[in-house]
């Protein structure tokens, strides 16, 4: 039953790492004297989705523990904790009932979040030893930031007469290279480096150096090339002085390769992409030569001289690669001071100063003083995803972790869990290094407590077997090919999973073909080259996706994954055009859903009649949806010629489309899209959804349409004035003290359904259901609400008239836990800077 202080566990993809953090969180608060344990550990990781999934598994298990009858699942975790912590199940039950009470009366307690926002808090309890304004506000947005400071920092030229010469220089340099003049762009690159915390060692060496100081560097860099120029030449005259004293003829070399190599030195010629010269057998001899044996007898110095020929274009092409990028990187320090600036300005602060702040300013603080400003002692630490963790967020968190592993409150020691598998270390752009985990897993161990433990989860219980062995083998194979030690130890001896029960795995590769150049390549564009290239791209991944439905597999079982957005945007775009429904972040958003864009579309045409491409996408969607007497392209065509608006409106006439453009411009923002939809969207959305609204008392709540918006909300009126029974005692006890952190609203309008209960800021619904919802019909179209509400993010509940007049308090439990548990998903998705 003992717990290590530092426990490692080294968890590959599939293998229960999840399952691992909450079986050992539980332990910890299943065995605790006091109820509220929780409040003393700290579980971090770093997406809000992995949160929310921690949160959910952890409240969802204790939950199912306080049952009468818990799901298999949760009674296998129950034996598994029995076992590890020696309570009875009947223990574990009672213990769950008070942990979850406990937890939903102190819920902000309940610490796992993202290590943003750890460090956020902690920022936040220091801001003014920091010098913050305790209004600071946190932003995400740093490259609009870095924008402002580059922006500012360009007006400034006419002000400062050293930084307007610099900027001047700079611009000249890349007109004299025939590059662009703009250069805000390479500035911009530079002072994304002070952001970055890969870069942060060796950004301090130039924080002491002033924009004068670069400049004499720059001189001197220059003058370096010179003198390294002028050398290579009298080395190479010194070389051809050798040849010409030992009476050779050129024309004995092979070609006189060689000794016109020398001459393009002697004459500032010379071009590294050229034939080098740097073994004997380099220098090609003429099989005729009469001066062979002299030749050979002087190929050593000659290859001397050249090795000191070439070291030096190296090291002058070195000065000249550093000197491309001086003029940039004597702004360092500008970018960076016009970047707090503008940050103590807009009284905001950008993440990515959370954790060198931290670094800089708290991190030699003692630990019970850390603790004391944040109101809490943890003593217990898990760390999820730790290979993505950089090393100044780990150096940070040292000092705490080791205050609690090398003590102990009431006799128990604090303690460390850190996740992690070096492979899917995807974070090395902004700090993470995988190195840390490795070097952990091994001997490194920077606290006090020697004691550490490392796990192997070794089992992938996700994949299917032929998919584990595959990626067994391709590992293996790939292990050869790395050159650093740990990374092919990692590879070839701790990557290994062992398979499950399931089978039917299938790996594929497949590759498109080579796009051959055209004859006239020359003259096509590496634009247009690059679409034929995406156009093969999606219509393989087409062919792949009807292949597997033909095999009987479902759209809901297939997953696209592409290296770069633009691609995933190109492939959506197709499979869209084919009719293929999909989910990804583009299609998500409302902007991007036809009917709004459809709505912007003539909008902007109201605005400026001269608007074509408004015009064309506005015909595009009748085309497509309104009309089908024309083929797309012809109807488009047709329209586009109308030139005078009143003859675009009598052509329209002839497709059914009625409108006056000139009557929608006279009316309000908000009235004119009303029009809009009314005339255009409201038939669709209504055979969208299949359902229009049922005008009897009970049946309600289908989609309105555009023309029936009124009657929904005339509806919800008349029901808050009339509620049943059942509704009004609910209604009271949701008003009541117990729920008084809770603001609900009844009778509430949510797209086109009138819901009887509504928590917004949870987003819980609570349906009270009389007979008429147990007809079959009834069950079907509430099921299509509820899925269209869960859509919207809402959770559902429902009950019928008789629990909540016969047993309110089972009633007023279910609903506190579900309360609990939504705002346990939304706080999950909240932004930081929110």
């Amino acid at each position: 039953m003992g717990r290590p202080s530092f426990s490692i566990y080294d968890a590959s993809a599939g293998s229960g790492k999840t399952y691992a953090l909450v079986k050992e969180y539980l332990k910890i608060i299943l065995v605790a004297k006091k109820n509220d344990a929780y409040r003393n550990i700290l579980a971090i990781t770093f997406t809000n989705k992995a949160v929310h999934e921690m949160k959910s598994r952890i409240v969802g298990s204790l939950s199912e523990f306080a049952k009468d009858e818990p799901s298999q699942k949760a009674l296998d975790l129950m034996q598994d904790l029995a076992k590890d912590t020696e309570l009875s199940l009947l223990q574990i039950k009672t213990k769950s009932q008070q942990i979850i009470k406990h937890i939903i009366h102190n819920y902000a307690a309940f610490d796992i979040s993202t290590i943003d926002k750890f460090t956020h808090k902690v920022i936040r309890a220091f801001a003014h030893d920091l010098g913050l304004p305790m209004t600071f506000e946190v932003t995400l947005d740093t490259e609009n930031l870095l924008v402002e400071a580059v922006d500012a920092i360009i007006a400034q030229a006419g002000e400062d007469e050293t930084l307007t010469k610099l900027l001047i220089d700079f611009t000249m340099e890349k007109t004299d290279d025939d590059k662009s003049w703009d250069i805000s762009r390479e500035i911009l690159d530079t002072g994304r480096l002070v952001l970055n915390e890969n870069n942060r060692n060796e950004i301090t060496h130039f924080q002491d150096k002033s924009i004068t100081e670069f400049v004499e560097i720059k001189q001197k860099l220059t003058e370096a090339c010179k003198l390294l120029e002028k050398e290579s030449v009298v080395l190479a005259e010194e070389a051809l002085s050798l040849i010409d004293k030992n009476g050779i003829d050129v024309k004995s070399f092979s070609g006189a390769y060689f000794p016109k190599h020398l001459v393009s030195i002697q004459e500032g010629k010379f071009n590294p992409k050229n034939k080098t010269y740097h073994e004997f057998d380099d220098v090609k001899i003429n099989k005729t030569a009469k001066d062979r044996v002299i030749i050979e007898n002087i190929i050593p110095e000659l290859l001397e001289t050249l090795k000191t020929i070439y070291k030096a274009f190296e090291k002058r092409d070195f000065y000249k690669a550093f000197l491309k990028n001086i003029t940039p990187l004597s702004l360092l320090n500008t970018v960076s001071n016009e970047l707090k600036k503008i940050q103590s300005e807009q009284n905001v602060l950008s993440i990515t100063e959370f954790n060198a702040l931290i670094h800089r300013e708290i991190q030699n603080q003692p630990a019970p003083f850390i603790y004391e400003r944040l109101g809490e002692r943890y003593r217990h630490f898990f760390i999820d995803e730790f290979q993505d963790t950089s090393e100044m967020q780990w150096q940070n968190l040292i000092p705490l972790i080791d205050n609690a592993t090398s003590s102990e409150t009431d006799g128990e020691k604090g303690s460390l869990m850190i996740v992690g598998d070096p492979k899917q270390s995807i974070y090395r752009w902004r700090g993470g290094k995988a190195e840390q985990f490795i070097d952990l897993s091994k001997d490194q161990n920077p606290f006090n407590n020697p004691e550490k433990v490392l796990e192997h989860l070794d089992k992938n219980y996700r994949s299917y077997s032929e998919v584990i062995e595959f990626n067994n083998d391709f590992f293996q194979m790939l292990s050869n090919e790395f050159e650093h030690p740990d990374y092919k130890d990692l590879y070839a001896n701790h990557s290994r999973q062992k398979t499950n029960d399931k089978t039917g795995g299938y790996v594929n590769i497949s590759f498109i073909p080579k796009v051959e150049k055209t004859e006239d390549a020359s003259e096509v564009s590496g634009e247009e080259e690059g679409l034929d290239k995406v156009e093969l791209f999606v219509l393989a991944t087409l062919n792949t996706i009807q292949k597997v439905i033909s095999q009987g597999f479902e759209y809901k079982d297939i997953v696209i994954l592409t290296r770069k957005r633009s691609q995933g945007i190109a492939i959506a775009n197709y499979l869209t055009e084919q009719k293929i429904s999909l989910l990804s972040s583009e299609t998500l958003m409302i902007q991007n859903a036809t009917e709004v864009r459809l709505i912007i579309h003539i909008l902007k045409y109201l605005k400026n009649n001269s608007d074509l491409e408004a015009k064309a996408n506005f015909l595009q969607y009748l085309a497509r949806n309104i009309q089908d007497q024309l083929p797309i392209h012809d109807f488009i065509a047709q329209g586009m010629e109308q030139k005078q608006e009143a003859d675009f409106e009598k052509w329209l006439m002839s497709f059914n489309v009625e409108l006056s453009f000139q009557n929608i411009r006279k009316k309000s923002l908000y009235e004119a899209v009303e029009v809009i939809i009314s005339k255009f969207l409201s038939m669709s959305l209504s055979e969208a959804k299949g359902e229009e609204i049922v005008g009897n008392s009970d049946g309600f709540g289908y989609l309105t349409g555009g023309n029936h918006s009124h009657l929904l909300i005339e509806k919800a009126q008349e029901n808050r004035k009339n509620p049943t029974n059942a509704e009004k005692v609910l209604w009271i006890e949701l008003k009541s003290k117990s729920l008084e952190d809770y603001k609900f609203r009844q009778q509430h309008l949510i797209a086109d359904y009138i819901v009887d209960f509504v928590c917004i800021k949870s987003k819980l619904i609570i349906e009270v259901d009389g007979e008429y919802h147990f007809t079959n019909e009834q069950v079907l179209l509430d099921q299509e609400r509820t899925l269209f509400l869960n859509g919207l993010g809402y959770k559902v509940i429902r009950f019928t008239n008789d629990e909540v007049l016969k047993n309110i308090p089972f009633v007023l439990d279910k609903i506190a836990k579900e309360l609990f548990a939504q705002q346990s998903f939304v706080d999950s998705i909240i932004p930081v800077s929110a």
